[in-house]
């Protein structure tokens, strides 16, 4: 996950605690006037360091005034450009504090999940006439899913992303398999051919033929990726009808007794919910796990820091020579692997001074090319399946190969309760894979946190 650091937005802010700082121009907002044309700002906040989500929407705002000079109209629209640079959680409190003194962007950025909050805070306009739109028409389906609360659509997709399992070929090779067995796994994984449970099979021989340290590593802090196992037992996270978090009692044990499993057989690392994220990074490239529930996005970050012990830093052709990325594995033979998903999303003020022509800019940021590019600079997926065929990202093999994905994902829901719901089962899980609790325990302990904690927003199901 990304790693920002705080900063000064303005003296107020300071003095009030909790804004933290945003680098932007030096345009007002509002409205101007400019060679006789009214000039319309209209600005826009991301968070670091995927700055081409706000730079996107300058390069849109140049076809829309191409559009409204076209139409007779005396308007230009300039974005104005704002990254925030703190964590996410300053990052969602300084926009709430914007809102209230009437200076939040018009164009906010944020992740899927918090359009719950932002929708029931009514901070932010519904845009349900996105999916009519003739730039949206191309959404791989399943994508608006993550946009949707309450039966409408509150957030513009801008990109996606999934989490596959990376596996080590040159272990495998050392296992015995074949170049083609190698290069057919993720098609077995697709078919369900091949299960979670021949995933930790495999991931046992290989440790216990001393050729690797780890069968599996997953990420060591609480996040998404923990819940896509729920999805994988037949489970549910949230019940739309009801807008509560579901506790699945029988996924979520399936869920503990995996990773206790992995655990007792010493597949993982004694301390992995204690480690270092460059230590996790260290260990996959570096050929001391045979599988690693990761992010596309990883092979980027292994081409920015010196991770590997003789190579310092390994770029993507390194990367597809020693590993490989499939579907996390299907419970049971014959079922539908899958992944998880977090996409990108840009909401609207409630507030906005201009909401037709921000909807339009919208659109139009929505380009295959304009995507495209974010995309490849930031190894991230398109939501469209014309950007998806555009020549550019085409190009691009790592990308272009794992696009299938898509059809497989799953996402968080978009429920204010569930950062809560998250950061207790992963508690739970920290204390089976360290031998504290059975599966058991901790699934009766979960239960009774989250009935104190979540209330009438809980929905247990046996």
């Amino acid at each position: 996950m990304k790693k920002i650091t705080a900063c000064v937005l303005s003296t107020l802010v300071l003095a009030m605690g909790i804004l933290s700082g945003c680098k932007q121009n030096s345009q007002s907002a509002g409205s101007e006037s400019n060679n006789n044309s009214k000039v319309v700002t209209i600005e826009a906040q991301t968070a670091a360091p995927e700055t081409t989500r706000v730079e996107n929407l300058e390069k849109a705002a140049e076809k829309l005034n191409e559009e409204l000079k076209k139409q007779g109209k005396d308007i230009r629209v300039k974005v104005k450009t704002k990254v925030f640079e703190g964590s996410w959680e300053e990052y969602a409190k300084q926009f709430m504090l914007a809102f209230k003194a009437k200076k939040e962007p018009d164009i906010y950025a944020t992740g899927h999940e918090n359009i719950g909050w932002l929708s029931d805070g009514n901070y932010i306009l519904p845009l349900d006439d996105l999916k009519k739109s003739k730039e949206y028409s191309h959404v791989f389906p399943i994508l608006w899913d993550s946009v949707t609360y309450k039966d409408h659509i509150w957030g513009a997709l801008q990109d996606t992303e999934a989490r596959p399992v990376f596996y080590n070929k040159d272990i495998l090779k050392k296992l015995g398999w074949s170049e083609k067995q190698i290069n057919d796994l993720p098609e077995k994984v697709k078919n369900g051919e091949f299960t979670l449970d021949d995933m930790t099979k495999l991931a046992e021989e290989a440790k216990t033929k001393g050729l690797t340290q780890y069968g599996i590593i997953h990420r060591p802090v609480d996040g998404p990726d923990f819940h896509v196992m729920v999805y994988d037992f037949g489970g549910k996270l949230y019940d739309p009808k009801e807008n509560k978090i579901v506790l699945d009692k029988k996924a979520v044990k399936k869920q503990l007794d995996y990773y206790y499993e992995i655990a007792q057989k010493k597949l993982i690392p004694d301390n992995l919910t204690q480690m270092e994220w460059s230590n996790i990074h260290k260990a996959v490239v570096n050929g001391k796990t045979l599988f690693y529930y990761g992010g596309i996005w990883n092979v980027f970050n292994w081409s920015q820091d010196n991770f590997h012990e003789k190579l310092g830093k390994v770029d993507e052709k390194w990367v597809n020579e020693h590993l490989g990325m499939m579907l996390i594995p299907a419970a049971e033979k014959g079922g539908k692997p899958l992944t998880l998903s977090h996409p990108f999303v840009y909401t609207v003020s409630s507030q906005t001074e201009h909401p037709k022509l921000v909807k339009r800019l919208l659109e139009l940021v929505a380009d295959p090319a304009l995507q495209v590019e974010h995309d490849v600079k930031t190894f991230h997926l398109p939501v469209t399946k014309s950007a998806a065929d555009h020549l550019n990202f085409k190009a691009h093999a790592t990308l272009a190969n794992v696009t299938y994905m898509t059809e497989y994902t799953t996402f968080l829901p978009n429920h204010e309760g569930f950062p809560t719901y998250s950061k207790a089962v992963f508690n739970a899980i920290q204390a089976v894979e360290l031998g504290k609790k059975t599966p058991e325990k901790a699934l009766n302990d979960l239960e009774v946190q989250l009935k104190s904690d979540l209330g009438d927003k809980l929905k247990i199901v046996d």
